[in-house]
């Protein structure tokens, strides 16, 4: 979630204090008061409106703040807010409509099938999407919902609550348009000592200097840990537990690559867009306790709250995609995320939201992520950067950080090397390879940098696809069309369709040779009561989906051959997790652990002994937007004029659907990833419980400062140093390819960019992207 400005109250609000939370409020006779001066200040909420309609309420809380305070986020009373979203009425017709025609999308999710029937260790409930929308459908036809936002609750529970997975979701307008909910708390998970359990306390308190803080021991009388886990076993998009616990709290990688200062105090789907309550209490192993209001942020987006009179004009200006039904396709595809969006000019001053890691070169500035130690070296949108542990003890450790795989593909791949490079020439013979809070991107760019580190190991991604009745009405058209097509680099009429999974010719089968025909591609195979493609491989070497795409090659192949180990063996070099790591994360990790035997950290967690996974995120290996799906069925429809195959694809129209969830577009997983040694069971990676082999906890001075957690990090990974649970030995023999500047390593010439890349929105780079969606 992006940082949002804030107005002055609010701003007030959320102000640090040097006085621990936990000292701030006396709890007498069972009464709670509030002493005058608690750690985050005060709110001081909007003056309210004398009008009794609630959303005409929450209006003239927005004119009036936008009229006083032009660029500055309006906000008001969380439950002033939710009073006006439960007083729109339900619009059956629209309603049911959006239902139907979701669901020729949502048959592309992957793994629908172990939804239903997970393994036995799997820590979430099953999860039956179509029986879930067959019964929101049932509840609509008989009247049983009591408002818009109630059914529309219950839809984001079933496409984005239940399955957990970071790759499926859909964002109904008025339950996430509007407003947003913030808690008035960011929280921190931390150890007292490193080795006993972790506790919960305040931020503000855990970074303060002076006397040790009490933890949290009970959330709005719940017990705190219990409370948390509550909002992550409700909405998570994660697989793990523990990495959904973890993005909570505030963590200086969470706030880097997240932009979140945890998911508690607001983002993400754990709280974003549940309602709080009114306000938020935590109460303290010291026995004081405080309570604070919760609010509703104002959304961006180009909506007009003039003209909201009531609360069915309420719903005609929030679900405006239920009465655009003569939109184009075309005009369909213009709506943007509302993260994203411009301040619109119809709209009182609203502030664009802060872009996310943008470039700080400017004036001289130096470009440093804050709460991390001075860079060797950092791209201009800090997406990658480079650490030397330059302290007594740590002086051969070198630390990549990427926060996530979604940057320019060059600028990436460049500032990998060069950093590389830089390690190898001072002496660095040890790495830690830290993807906390990656939430993936581009699926190449974590094949690139496994190969940087292992540039002589084949990396092993066998995939597969549902076999659904529209993605086969595509491959059936796109197949014929490119029986003498070639890939080059010049663009051609073909490229789009060709170079897609649809067309037999393209990609890998499992052993990395090419397939035979079209059976032998898209079969379809019946595994676990679905039918599927058979197992496929990305091919890197195919210059459509490399240097038209990104303007040059990935290492190990074409012109980037003959590279050379720069560490040496996997006992020189470490991953290190926050368990967040999604989507292209997941398949970086999986050539890393099983294709060259590297060792992983894990941080933090619940407060439950033993090992934790590291890789906690979505394990998909692919995810599409609706639109995507409806760009394809449209490029198929102008290739056949076959009455079963036109009557199939224009099942896939997303006018409608897209329309409906403005603020972020809908998306399904639709490849799964599975372990080379599991296709026989077929069982895809989201499903497999895998443990990293040490487990840390977080410490306070790790929340100031990150190089703290890399040195506890290459304590456990290098030097034999202790962990909360597990442990990493090194080897007892000497490594057959040991990691020095003397070893053979070759300083290659940094890539040059190509004169043509592909847009970014052009089917061929939405294909190539793997990115988590909040």
């Amino acid at each position: 979630m992006k940082s949002f400005a804030l107005n002055a109250a609010t701003l007030a609000f959320f102000s640090s204090s040097l006085v621990p939370a936990s000292a701030a409020v006396l709890k007498n006779n069972g009464t709670t008061c509030v002493t005058s001066t608690p750690t985050s200040g005060t709110i001081t909420a909007a003056p309210t409106p004398t009008a009794t309609e609630p959303c005409v309420v929450a209006r003239d809380a927005f004119l009036s703040q936008t009229s006083a305070s032009p660029g500055v986020v309006p906000t008001m009373a969380a439950s002033q807010a939710y009073e006006c979203l439960k007083s729109v009425p339900v619009h059956k017709e629209p309603a049911i409509r959006l239902l139907d025609e979701m669901k020729p999308f949502l048959e592309w999710q992957s793994d629908q099938a172990f939804l239903k029937n997970p393994p036995s260790d799997y820590p979430y409930p099953p999860a039956d999407i179509f029986g879930d929308l067959e019964t929101i459908r049932s509840n609509l036809e008989a009247g049983k919902y009591s408002g818009e936002l109630e059914w529309q609750e219950d839809l984001f529970k079933s496409i984005s609550g239940k399955p957990h997975n970071g790759h499926l979701a859909y964002h109904p307008d008025l339950l996430t348009v509007p407003f947003e909910w913030v808690r008035p708390w960011k929280l921190v998970s931390v150890s007292e000592d490193g080795n006993s359990s972790p506790v919960i306390k305040v931020l503000e308190d855990a970074v303060s200097p002076g006397e040790k803080s009490s933890h949290i021991v009970k959330i709005n009388g719940v017990d705190a840990a219990t409370f948390i886990e509550g909002r992550v076993t409700e909405s998570s998009n994660t697989q793990d537990p523990d990495a959904g616990y973890n993005t909570m709290f505030f963590s200086q990688a969470n706030k880097a690559g997240l932009q979140a200062n945890g998911y508690f105090e607001g983002g993400g789907r754990e709280r974003r867009f549940f309602y709080p309550g009114n306000a938020t209490s935590l109460t303290f192993a010291n026995g004081t306790t405080i309570e604070k209001p919760n609010i509703a942020k104002f959304h961006y987006g180009p909506y007009d709250w003039n003209n909201v009179m009531d609360a069915e004009t309420m719903h005609k200006e929030f679900c405006r995609g239920a009465y655009d039904t003569g939109s184009t396709r075309a005009a369909a595809r213009t709506v943007k995320s509302l993260r994203r969006s411009a301040a619109p000019n119809r709209i009182h001053s609203y502030p664009q939201p802060p872009v996310s890691l943008v470039a700080r070169q400017d004036d001289g500035e130096v470009n440093k992520i804050d709460g991390y130690p001075e860079p060797v070296l950092i791209t201009d949108d800090q997406v990658v950067s480079g650490y030397f542990i330059d302290e007594p003890g740590f002086e051969d450790v070198a630390v990549l950080v990427m926060l996530s795989f979604s940057s320019d593909f060059v600028s990436f791949q460049s500032a990998v090397q060069e950093f590389f490079a830089k390690a190898v020439e001072a002496g660095k013979t040890k790495l830690i390879v830290d993807v906390q809070a990656n939430g993936g991107g581009t699926i190449l760019q974590g094949y690139d940098t496994f190969r940087q580190i292992f540039p002589d190991i084949v990396q092993d991604g066998p995939s597969r696809w549902r076999s659904s009745s529209s993605f086969n009405a595509i491959s059936q058209t796109f197949s014929p069309l490119c029986a003498n097509f070639t890939p080059k680099v010049d663009y051609q009429e073909l490229d789009n369709p060709c170079t897609s999974v649809n067309n037999w010719r393209n990609d890998l089968n499992d052993t990395n040779g090419r397939f035979t025909s079209y059976d032998d591609k898209f079969g379809p195979v019946a595994a676990s009561g679905d039918s599927y493609t058979n197992y496929m491989e990305w091919d890197p070497a195919n210059p459509v989906l490399t240097q038209q795409a990104f303007g040059t090659d990935i290492t190990g192949y074409r012109s980037r051959r003959n590279f050379t180990r720069p560490f040496g063996g996997p006992e020189n070099i470490v991953l290190l997790y926050d368990g967040y790591c999604a989507s292209t994360c997941t398949i970086f990790s999986q050539f890393m652990k099983h294709g060259a035997g590297v060792k992983s950290i894990s941080m933090g967690g619940r407060p439950k002994e033993g090992l934790i996974q590291g890789v906690g995120g979505v394990k998909g290996a692919q995810v599409y937007p609706f639109r995507q799906m409806g760009v394809l069925a449209e490029l198929a429809r102008s290739y056949t004029q076959d009455p079963t195959l036109v009557k199939e694809l224009q099942r896939l129209d997303d006018t409608y659907v897209s329309g409906r969830s403005p603020y972020q577009l809908p998306v399904v997983n639709v490849r799964d990833a599975v372990l080379p040694d599991a296709l026989e069971s077929g069982v895809p990676t989201q499903f497999v419980k895998e443990l990293a082999d040490c487990r840390l906890y977080w410490t306070e001075p790790m929340i100031q400062n990150t190089g703290e957690i890399w040195k506890a990090a290459a304590e456990a990974a290098f030097k034999g140093g202790r962990c909360a649970a597990g442990g990493i030995v090194q080897p007892a023999k000497k490594p057959q390819i040991a990691a020095s500047r003397l070893n053979g390593y070759r300083r290659h010439p940094l890539p040059v960019r190509g004169k043509k890349v592909l847009s970014p929105d052009s089917p061929i780079m939405q294909h190539l992207r793997v990115q988590v969606s909040d």
